[in-house]
């Protein structure tokens, strides 16, 4: 497992474990080194769009796994539908019991789960409004770090929810991961490339070429395992299908420093968007729990593939028969009754954190055990 820190013109790169002698020689020559890093050529099937109705048009064995080919709309939107078809639970199961469909552990997983002193870093790209991204990067930051710096293994805590797939798992135990959001006064970097009706497409292969370019320019001050976050802003698109197949999906990627390459490196890719995607991405549209549908739709988002990068991160380790990953199996999820309250903007919340409320979609249990009526092992916390 590796240790990350990228601060201004200061690339320092270490193995963890290595020593205090290694890693000041590690400073030395990494210093004003140029970083490249460049997306896999697969990444996670997205969060389902909430508006999908359309009867999948193939779906075969090939499908059932928990990774797409970049930048195939066709398939990412074919495997959507599939899934909505085919992979939920048969039969209700009764609480405290194994739910159908279980999540397990994938023997060909090299990475397992990612844990440690875990930074979730965002790259914002496009034209942000400073107010808006302000405003962004406070509530997201918060939704992140939740409960102050603690690990999820904290009664309570929004990503305790995984704490089964690090302790224990049928091979390791790993460490509980603590999630922090660096609060950085970064610069933005312009979106380029292929225009359509106004709106820069983003490919997948361009996400990872952003995250690049803002390692490359400075724009970040990393921790010691990155997660990176592209942000994009409402002149982007995703192109490989968001809105129309999926709100969100993360991949892994690698780092290359002065000719070494470090690999398994999450990123995720969620973005502001037009009212075009609201019926597809917002569960709120007009009034939300934050004052502003996109972002309180993507802090959501975030959750799903921030509980995915965590316990999934090399695409091949945790899913269910159908391919579904922990959070694609409650995807749209947020609790009923009580569960559900109504805040201060008039609009809907299920949980409150560091003095925000937020509607946030809910994560499969690793022991796959029935926590509600529905017969799913879905739940928002797990204290």
């Amino acid at each position: 497992m590796i240790a990350i820190a990228c601060v201004l013109a200061l690339s320092v790169i270490s193995l963890q474990g290595a020593t205090a002698e290694e890693n000041n020689k590690s400073a030395k020559e990494n210093s004003n080194s140029v970083t490249e890093f460049a997306g896999s050529t697969i990444r996670s099937h997205g969060h389902p769009i909430a508006n999908l109705t359309e009867s999948p048009t193939g779906g075969t064995s090939q499908d059932q796994k928990s990774y797409v080919n970049n930048d195939d709309a066709n398939a990412e939107l074919n495997w959507q539908q599939w899934n909505k078809a085919n992979g939920k639970a048969t039969g209700k199961a009764s609480i405290g019991s194994v739910a159908s469909n279980p999540i397990l552990y994938r023997s060909t997983g090299s990475l397992h789960t990612y844990s440690g002193d875990v930074q979730i870093i965002p790259v914002w790209v496009g034209t942000w409004d400073s107010t808006k991204k302000s405003n962004w990067n406070r509530v997201l930051g918060n939704l992140v770090t939740s409960l102050a710096s603690t690990s999820i293994n904290t009664a309570g805590h929004v990503f305790n929810t995984n704490l089964g797939y690090f302790s224990p798992t049928p091979i390791l135990s790993w460490p509980t991961p603590t999630l922090t959001w660096p609060n950085l006064a970064s610069a933005t970097i312009a979106a380029s490339g292929t225009l359509k009706n106004g709106i820069y497409q983003v490919s997948d292969s361009n996400v990872a070429s952003y995250i690049s370019t803002a390692l490359k320019t400075n724009v970040i001050s990393a921790g010691k395992k990155p997660i990176y976050v592209y942000l994009g802003a409402s002149n982007t698109r995703l192109s490989s299908g968001f809105g129309t197949a999926y709100c969100g999906w993360h991949s892994i990627g690698t780092l290359t420093v002065n000719t070494i390459t470090y690999s398994n490196i999450p990123f995720i890719a969620i973005q502001d968007f037009q009212n075009t995607y609201l019926s597809s991405c917002a569960v709120q549209s007009s009034k939300s729990p934050n004052g502003d549908a996109q972002l309180d739709a993507m802090a959501s988002v975030l959750v799903h593939e921030i509980d995915e990068a965590l316990s999934d991160p090399d695409l091949k380790s945790w899913y269910d028969a159908a391919g579904a990953e922990n959070a694609d199996k409650c995807a749209w999820t947020f609790g009923t009754g009580t569960a559900i309250f109504t805040n201060t903007y008039g609009g809907s919340a299920n949980v409150t954190l560091g003095g925000l409320q937020y509607m946030i979609q809910r994560n499969w249990l690793a022991n796959n055990l029935v926590k509600d009526t529905a017969g799913t092992a879905c739940v928002l916390t797990n204290p």
